[in-house]
């Protein structure tokens, strides 16, 4: 248990410092570090659990820039998809996760077209069912960052509203991960060593940002999402053929 903790101490750290920076992109360095030293079937709803402190942290600090029109039209479907998401998540078999696991995470850095646009008017409503589905059963959405990205937003209203949109999220996912079984006290060791990381690696981030170009975390960024998603891909593929 000692290594699959400090693995994942080093996860969240790594990922809280990378959402101070640059807003997002930490989501999937937890994943990343959760998945390699536990299974998916607790990778995936420990998430919300890893997640939770570097979101707070980014809340309390950017609670002034939040765009609160974005966060009313996200949440309510959002909630929704994470329903469902829940249930559905129950029911899959590792490898099929795995497998999906790994092509999401491939088309997330390499197949969303940089000059996609996001223009409908109700256009978050829409982003946050599919998100809450996907995101409830995969441990990572697919739309809200990029569409929140390619606002106008600055900086701060980035990472505040990202934070908020995805804090509320990540309480139905709970409710509806333990309410269908999991339980999350029997990894408070992870979760707690999680916790502290994740307060040490906002304060480095804020101050990472300043010093790391945005062109240099993404280089850095792909490559280690591109690694997992492989991996996750090559997993699900083995563990379908061994089944009878």
């Amino acid at each position: 248990m000692l290594f699959e903790v400090l693995v994942i101490a080093v996860g969240c750290f790594a990922a809280s410092a990378v959402n101070a920076a640059f807003a997002t992109g930490g989501v999937h360095l937890t994943l990343a570090a959760s998945s390699a030293v536990l299974p998916l079937a607790a990778a995936i709803p420990m998430q919300v659990a890893l997640n939770a402190t570097s979101l707070l942290a980014r809340i309390i600090t950017c609670w002034r820039h939040i765009n609160w029109s974005i966060f009313a039209m996200f949440a309510p479907p959002a909630a929704i998809g994470a329903i469902l998401g829940a249930r559905v998540f129950v029911n899959m078999d590792e490898g099929v996760i795995s497998l999906c696991l790994g092509i999401l995470l491939l088309v997330i850095v390499w197949g969303v077209p940089k000059g996609i646009k996001f223009s409908l008017p109700n256009r978050f409503a829409l982003i946050g069912g599919v998100h809450g589905f996907l995101s409830t059963i995969f441990g990572v959405g697919l739309f809200l960052q990029p569409a929140v990205l390619r606002t106008d937003l600055a900086r701060l209203q980035i990472t505040g509203t990202l934070a908020a949109c995805i804090m509320a999220l990540e309480v139905v996912k709970a409710g509806g991960y333990a309410g269908f079984g999991f339980d999350f006290t029997e990894y408070w060791p992870h979760i707690l060593a999680g916790a502290v990381t994740s307060i040490i690696g906002n304060v480095a981030g804020h101050r990472l940002g300043a010093h790391v170009s945005e062109a240099r975390f993404r280089l850095v960024f792909k490559a280690i999402v591109t690694l997992v998603g492989v991996r996750l891909l090559i997993k699900g593929v083995l563990l379908l053929s061994a089944l009878p």
